[in-house]
């Protein structure tokens, strides 16, 4: 009952956080609006003229400054954990995770993602990481505590007349902030430590804290200091009572979570400006701030972050020999992604303001008034539409491409019809002919329909929209409204288009939203059943995967492609949704199918894992943003080589003459006959697991289950008729390879009858013709222990060294040396950033079967 309720509660807090920032934004909104009715356009326009050059150097100058204090940030993380990094990627990391961060919303998930995928390229651990990121997040406050507490003391009555609240509640704020920083300052001075989980994690050295404060106070006062030079000179307010109300603005549209507290933070400055100065010059000097401050570090760190990341992904592309994949593919779709959400703002906004009545006059002496009026509407449609494919584009949709490509050209063409806005129709058409040519790169046979929208898209979306529709209610600031408004036409009329467009933009995302919900999430998921499995036997007998075979355990959902020629079998724990190896199939549509079930998955608030996959579709697991961790190699012996002749085999020739003196013999028994034999091969199941002391393993490997074992050939070892030892075989397509998977053996009449199997099986196979015998993957194996190889290889290596109290990792590795195998790597492709841990944990639990089995052996 307890988890139910915690369910449902937590179930409904997410919903309610979809819905918790659009209404700050629309309050703010409507905070703004009721500070600037009185003002036209053109005002605020003509306010920007006040601000000099001078001062928008200065402003330029102090963002830097601001920038370079951010950077302190990191460095003093980096010594509080003890760890030297070169300041210039210390300035890179920290300058592409704060500009990203704090200008693009969503500043702790961010910020953290960012920090964790480029200082763990520097060799940093997990935990570690999570130090710097905790660590800066204090410094951040303690800076607040410092500078906002000592501001709310020296003017509570002044602060007081602007909050309306009480000067006693300002200033007591005030002390509680200083206190709050004290108590830090004797926890550091102490070296007071607290425990999280296992973990121990200490207080700085005092000195360290006090740079802190010193440094968190340097990028306050920058800040505001940029604001400072930009409001007109003549509003007699002091820079410390600016500062004062630019850390309560700032703190109040960081809590809001909008990105880069948009519109919040506006509506707050303004509110405690009217008195001080006039509202066209604070709005002036806040556009401004927005320009310099924000736009131009976040679009200079987007810059800086995306050629970090085609190098990195370069490299992988080049040493995975994937010359053919163009390297530029894999940013192509987000580009434009962004691109076509800019064209729906760019349409959107441009039917909230006021057109050129040159421009409207011209046209409407050559268009007849009908077209106009149906342009102006079907522009408006067209940009909302633009922002919802945006998302389709960013996840390589073919749908939402080719509805793009026709949009762009019908909203370029409808731009000149409804005014002769030439540059905005130039921008779309300038669009229209990049994405023409890119067809190659949005190549999913997917639903848009069925596209999942994170929280952020939609958040992003209603701000856009409810920015469109106060944008037109400003300009139109001073029209009376009524019903009739909307029935009115004419070349003049540009408030009834207004109203005409918002109508239609609400319906179509009325529309849009009505067939998502009526859509269904497939949330109902089931295990396969008999009409599923033989479906997926088909492919499987097609296959020359033999881990496919791994579906007919019926302890895995299975999920197919469109036209039913590929599928991949999952799990699902946590919010893992895990694959086991490649998809299964003839490849043709893979890469629809690995998109369809990140989509899948997304639509579940969970993320896609593939476990155990090859080289083969390292492509398409880094389209879906996915990153890789090598887990070890694949051994597969080539059959036409395999003998008991020559000095080489001479062990696997004793082994074998000596089992087979002894009365042992092989043969490979036929599926038909298997349930016969149910009751002997379940005894020497259960003698098997009771001398290893373990439980069955899930997921991954076979368990014993009489309907799954006769799916397949058994290979048997006998002694006088009683079975010793068996093992399913599982069998390749087009006779490429062969390999086991449920071995099991009878303590009490041989522990060597095993490499009698394997042996006897292998010539089998290679008396019938089969290419490959697949030895399964010897885990950790082939990960490189050097100075700059990354921090999973090393502790991989260390375990695969030094592990055997969990697992015989060396041994077994040793072991399949023997047979002469060829080696293939093998990966897990995951997210990146701080969920991996959680991955790794999902995965372990999955294999396992529970917690407790993870470190059985």
């Amino acid at each position: 009952m307890f988890k139910k309720n915690y369910y449902r509660t937590h179930e409904l807090f997410k919903k309610v956080s979809y819905f918790v920032p659009i209404v700050i934004f629309a309050l703010s909104l409507l905070l703004l609006d009721s500070q600037l009715h009185h003002l036209r356009l053109k005002d605020i326009l003509t306010s920007f003229s006040v601000i000099s050059l001078l001062n928008i150097l200065l402003a330029l100058i102090f963002t830097v400054l601001s920038y370079i204090a951010l950077t302190g940030y990191d460095l003093l993380a980096l010594r509080y954990i003890g760890e030297s990094v070169p300041y210039r990627k210390i300035a890179k990391s920290s300058f592409t995770s704060t500009a990203i961060s704090y200008n693009g919303g969503f500043n702790l998930l961010t910020s953290g993602s960012l920090r964790y995928r480029s200082y763990s390229e520097y060799g940093l651990t997990l935990l570690q990481i999570g130090k710097i990121i905790t660590f800066c997040s204090i410094t951040f406050w303690t800076g607040f505590c410092f500078v906002g507490g000592m501001l709310l003391c020296i003017y509570p009555s002044e602060l007081s007349e602007v909050f309306y609240v009480s000067a006693f509640f300002v200033r007591n704020t005030g002390f509680l902030l200083l206190s709050l920083l004290l108590i830090y300052l004797i926890l550091c001075l102490f070296q007071k430590a607290f425990k999280v989980r296992d973990y121990e994690i200490r207080f700085p050295y005092i000195r360290i804290a006090l740079l802190q404060i010193f440094i968190s106070s340097l990028d306050y006062i920058f800040a505001g200091s940029i604001l400072y030079f930009l409001l007109p000179p003549d509003t007699g307010i002091s820079f410390t009572f600016l500062l004062a109300i630019f850390l309560i603005a700032q703190i109040v549209a960081l809590m809001s979570t909008i990105p880069a507290g948009l519109g919040v933070f506006e509506a707050v400055m303004l509110f405690m400006l009217i008195p001080y100065s006039l509202a066209a010059n604070t709005i002036a000097a806040l556009v401004a701030f927005r320009f310099i401050y924000n736009i131009t570090p976040f679009v200079t760190g987007i810059i800086v972050l995306s050629y970090s990341e085609f190098n990195a992904r370069k490299k992988i592309l080049v040493s995975l020999h994937k010359k053919t994949y163009l390297k530029l593919s894999a940013f192509t779709p987000q580009i434009f992604g962004v691109l076509v959400f800019f064209a729906g703002i760019l349409l959107l906004f441009s039917e909230a303001l006021p057109p050129q009545m040159e421009s409207m006059r011209f046209i409407g002496r050559i268009i007849p008034l009908s077209l106009i009026e149906s342009s102006s509407l079907l522009s408006s449609i067209i940009g909302v539409i633009l922002l919802v494919l945006a998302n389709g584009l960013w996840k390589r949709v073919d749908g939402a491409y080719l509805l793009s490509v026709i949009i762009l050209f019908l909203g370029s063409i409808f731009s000149i019809l409804k005014g002769f806005n030439y540059t905005e129709s130039i921008i779309l058409f300038f669009i229209f002919l990049l994405l023409l040519p890119q067809r190659k790169h949005f190549y999913r046979k997917s639903s848009l329909l069925n596209q999942s929208f994170s929280r952020d898209n939609i958040i992003v979306i209603a701000v856009v929209v409810l920015s469109f529709i106060w944008l037109g209610m400003f300009t139109h600031e001073h029209v009376e409204y009524s019903g009739e408004m909307l029935w009115q036409f004419g070349a003049n009329m540009q408030v009834s288009r207004f109203l005409r467009s918002v109508v239609g933009v609400l319906f179509v995302l009325s529309v849009i939203g009505t067939m998502k919900l009526l859509g269904g999430s497939n949330k109902g998921l089931k295990l396969p059943d008999d009409a599923t499995l033989k479906v997926a036997e088909g492919i499987i007998r097609s296959s020359k995967d033999t881990n496919g075979h791994l579906a007919m355990l019926r302890d895995k959902y299975l999920f197919f492609d469109e036209k039913n020629e590929n599928f991949l079998m999952y799990g699902v724990e946590g919010k893992s949704w895990v694959c086991l190896g490649d998809p299964i199939g003839n490849g043709k549509n893979v890469k629809e199918l690995i998109w369809d079930f990140h989509e899948l998955a997304n639509l579940h608030q969970g993320c896609a894992v593939f476990y155990e996959v090859s080289e083969k579709y390292i492509p398409y697991y880094l389209d879906i943003g996915l990153t890789f961790i090598k887990i070890g190699e694949e051994g597969k012996v080539p059959l036409s080589s395999f003998t008991l002749e020559g000095s080489a085999s001479k062990d696997f020739r004793y082994s074998v003459k000596r089992m087979e003196k002894e009365g042992f013999y092989f043969e490979v028994m036929p599926p038909e006959d298997i349930v016969s034999h149910a009751a002997e091969l379940k005894s020497i199941s259960d003698a098997w697991l009771e001398t290893k002391s373990t439980k069955e393993k899930k997921f991954s490997l076979g368990y014993f289950d009489i309907g799954y074992l006769a799916n397949f050939p058994l290979a048997i070892v006998r002694k006088e008729g009683t079975i010793a030892a068996f093992s399913n075989v599982l069998i390749g397509a087009d006779q490429e390879e062969i390999t086991i998977d449920l071995m099991r053996y009878d303590p009490e009449i041989s522990n060597a009858s095993m490499e009698y199997l394997f042996v006897k099986l292998m010539l089998w196979g290679k008396d019938n013709g089969y290419k490959y015998f697949s030895l399964g993957m010897s885990p950790l194996s082939g990960l490189e222990n050097r100075t700059l190889a990354p921090m999973w290889n090393k502790i991989g290596s260390a375990i695969f060294t030094h592990g055997e109290y969990f697992y015989n990792f060396k041994g077994l590795r040793v072991y399949k040396e023997k047979f002469d195998p060829v080696w293939e790597p093998r990966y897990i492709a995951m997210p990146k950033g701080l969920r991996q841990m959680f991955v790794l944990k999902d995965v372990a639990l999955l294999i396992s079967g529970g917690t407790k089995e993870i470190f059985s052996k």
